[in-house]
Order: structure tokens, then C-alpha cells, then sequence
């Protein structure tokens, strides 16, 4: 069962809502943390046939807010949607947590609630991208601005068994996100992160790799800080976002003009819906704390919610 947390993202409850619901018709079993009599009063009015669906409540009473203090709305908040279901999570009675809420307060809570792994200073964030044929991993997204060499190193580690457990790929090639592919290029940072990414043994370290290889396919995962993390994933769904809409716009007209027909265009439409990169990772797992968190960006929609479950259900049953 995976729970929700309804009061977390921009557009909650409703689009969180309209996603969770999207998924349970689905078959994904969901707990839906938030005020239960709003949201069954939001089901009865736009999913009338929710009661047949797998989806439960645990009400809650606070909300964790976008620009709260993250330490000390996890502290005070106790009964919050964020901070029980995550509680909710730590004492087995769910098998993940979705929510797009305060990704700080979420990165607080699965440090203070569930734990670190053995070994793991920092945890990251964690995505899948679409590349060449496939995906691959990318991390961290943005949980650590500033980071230490061995920092990355971990962040390898932790990639590497994403890799395994969500591509099935036994030993997975692991690069570092650079500014060139030889070895003396990048900043201090990556400079010592590579020499001691070469002195890995158990990790397949394929050596720096620039923005444009690491979705070619010839990468299973890349590794980063947070910060160059967080901008590559901003550019790539900026880029990914404009070239949709200019292809659409493109298309639209083909048919218009009779040069292509309705079913080609749904056609190339699904092309486009492949390399998408929002809708193919919904939410990024938190790696590095003892049970799976993921996170969703703060504008999520009601798609991005439930493919974040359909991600999360996916990781669990592959555990």
C-alpha cells in the first residue's frame, strides 16, 4: 500500500486527489493522508465509484506548508499529512510515501523518521530518466547543494542499487557528470570524485560523461551534486516541455492541412509521451534512508501523482 500525502504540492488536495484516484482504478492500493471528510467529499463529487476502489484514510489535522521551516514543522507538526504518513511508513503499516509537499521537510523527515542506511551521511534525491532506448538514473537531484567527494561516492553506491532494482541491470555503468569526458576536466569537486570513483572496485565506473551522453543510453547511472543535479533535471523538463508543445502545435497543422492523418498524429503523439521526462519519473526516490520516499515536484499534476504511485508500486514490488 502506498500512502499519500494529500495536503502536500501546490494544487492539494484536489489534483492530489485526482491522481491518487487515477492510480487506485488502476489497482495501486492507496492510503490518502489528509483531512478524511474533505476528501471523501471531493471522491463522492468527482469519483463516485471510489468505494470500489483500494483506497483508505488516516485523517489528519495539519498541513506542513510549502515555505515552512523544515526542522521544526516536522518537530511541531506531528499530526501533519506529511509527517504521519512518513511516521505511517516507519512502523511498516504502509510500503512507501508519495507527495509532492516541502521536499525539505520531507528530506528532514525521512533523516529523523525512518533513518539513514549503514554508511550513507547524506541521502538523495534519485530519478529516472528517459535515455536512448531505456532510462536511467540520475542523482542527486537536489537534496545536496554542497557536497564532499565522498559524498558522490555514496551517491554511486546508492545509484547503482536503484539501477538494479528498478532496470533489472546487474552490473550498471556508472558515470560522473562533468563538463568533459576526460579525466582532468571538472571542478575540484568532481576531480576528487572521480579518483576515488576509480578506486571503487565493486562499482562499473565508466569515467565523466557530458550532459548530452548521459541520455544517449550508453549510461545506466549518473552522478552529480545537488545543485548541478537539480539545474540538469530543470533544463531537461524545460527543454523536454517547449519541444512538446512545438511538435503538437507542428502536428496539429499536418492535419489540419491533410499532409498526415488523425491516427498518425496520436501516433507520434505517444513518441512524444515516451521522452517525456516529468511523466516518466511522477516522483524521485529519496535514497539513502532505510524505506522508500518519493518525491514529487511542488506543481505536480494529477498524471505526475500517479505515475509517482505507479513508480513506487513498481519499486516495492521489485523489492
Amino acid at each position: 500500500m502506498i500512502a499519500i500525502d494529500v495536503m502536500g504540492g501546490d494544487f492539494a488536495p484536489n489534483i492530489v486527489l485526482q491522481g491518487a484516484a487515477q492510480a487506485a482504478r488502476e489497482g495501486n492500493a492507496v492510503c490518502l493522508f489528509g483531512p478524511e471528510a474533505e476528501s471523501i467529499s471531493w471522491l463522492n463529487a468527482h469519483e463516485p465509484s471510489w468505494k470500489t476502489l483500494p483506497i483508505t484514510f488516516i485523517n489528519t489535522t495539519e498541513v506542513v506548508g510549502m515555505a515552512d521551516e523544515p526542522v521544526g514543522a516536522v518537530r511541531k507538526k506531528q499530526d501533519s499529512s506529511l509527517v504521519k504518513a512518513v511516521a505511517s511508513l516507519a512502523q511498516g503499516k504502509v510500503d512507501a510515501v508519495v507527495s509532492a509537499g516541502n521536499s525539505g521537510a520531507l528530506m528532514v523527515a525521512g533523516v529523523f523518521v525512518l533513518g539513514r542506511q549503514e554508511g550513507i551521511e547524506r541521502p538523495a534525491i534519485a530519478g529516472l530518466f528517459p535515455a536512448g532506448s531505456g532510462q536511467v538514473v540520475g542523482l542527486d537531484l537536489g537534496a545536496n547543494t554542497d557536497c564532499k567527494p565522498q559524498n558522490l561516492v555514496q551517491f554511486a553506491h546508492l545509484g547503482a542499487s536503484y539501477a538494479k532494482r528498478m532496470l533489472g541491470i546487474e552490473n550498471p555503468r556508472i558515470a560522473l557528470l562533468s563538463n568533459g569526458e576526460e579525466d582532468v576536466k571538472g571542478s575540484l569537486l568532481t576531480k576528487e570524485a572521480f579518483q576515488l570513483l576509480k578506486q571503487e572496485s565493486t562499482l562499473n565506473f565508466i569515467g565523466n560523461r557530458e550532459p548530452r551522453d548521459v541520455l544517449s543510453g550508453d549510461v545506466d547511472v549518473f552522478v552529480c551534486d545537488g545543485f548541478t543535479g537539480n539545474v540538469f533535471l530543470k533544463t531537461a523538463e524545460t527543454v523536454f516541455a517547449q519541444r512538446h508543445r512545438y511538435f503538437k502545435q507542428l502536428l496539429s497543422e499536418l492535419v489540419a492541412a491533410g499532409t498526415i492523418t488523425a491516427q498518425a498524429l496520436n501516433i507520434l503523439e505517444q513518441q512524444l509521451e515516451a521522452t517525456d521526462v516529468v511523466k516518466q519519473m511522477g516522483g524521485a526516490l529519496l535514497v539513502g534512508v532505510q524505506k522508500p520516499m518519493f518525491i514529487c515536484h511542488g506543481a505536480a499534476k494529477a498524471e505526475d501523482i500517479a505515475q509517482a504511485i505507479r513508480t513506487a508500486a513498481r519499486y516495492v514490488k521489485n523489492g
